[in-house]
């Protein structure tokens, strides 16, 4: 009998100091607070429509990482006083961070400013809206009337009426 219970003892022992190496830990991961669909948003600032962003997908996150993410990708027109269309942008994936007033844009970006007829082609671009600049370090590709030039990255005023392409190269017509 009292070997059943040394035994009995033992084995609860053995139970109680097994080690938890088979659990894995539980990582939480983070879910947007709002999930829209299909989004269609226009801005306007003193009764004026300035832009007309749309969204297949807009996930919101609050918090110290709070954002708005486009992970299907964003269509956005810029419009004139006239509501005649000033610009457009369009990329694959993008992020609206509010902590730091940034918006990070990457794969496939087109730019296309139709006041001076210039298309801007890149893999990532960055606004820092408090600064009032846009720019990015990635290959960069600028068609426009005067010719095509290739660049290692931009930098531009958040109107995109001065482009500056870094380390440029290509081809420039000029009238005679």
């Amino acid at each position: 009998m009292s070997l059943f219970f040394i035994s009995l003892f033992s084995f609860l022992f053995i139970i109680a100091c097994k080690d938890d190496i088979d659990q894995k830990p539980v990582i939480k991961k983070e879910r947007p607070i709002q999930v829209i669909k299909f989004a269609d948003i226009f801005r306007s600032q003193d009764g004026n429509v300035e832009v007309e962003i749309k969204a297949p997908l807009i996930n919101n996150y609050d918090g110290k990482n709070a954002r708005m993410e486009f992970p299907k990708g964003v269509n956005a027109w810029f419009f004139n006083s006239d509501l005649t269309v000033k610009s457009t942008l369009s990329a694959k994936f993008a992020v609206n961070y509010q902590n730091n007033s940034k918006v990070y844009l990457r794969d496939s970006i087109v730019i296309i400013n139709y006041n001076n007829k210039d298309t801007i082609y890149c893999q990532e671009l960055i606004w820092e809206k408090s600064l009032k600049r846009i720019f990015s370090n990635k290959q960069v590709k600028r068609v426009s009337e005067s010719g095509i030039a290739w660049g290692e990255g931009f930098e531009s005023n958040e109107t995109m009426d001065s482009i500056r392409i870094k380390n440029p190269r290509g081809t420039q017509y000029i009238k005679e």
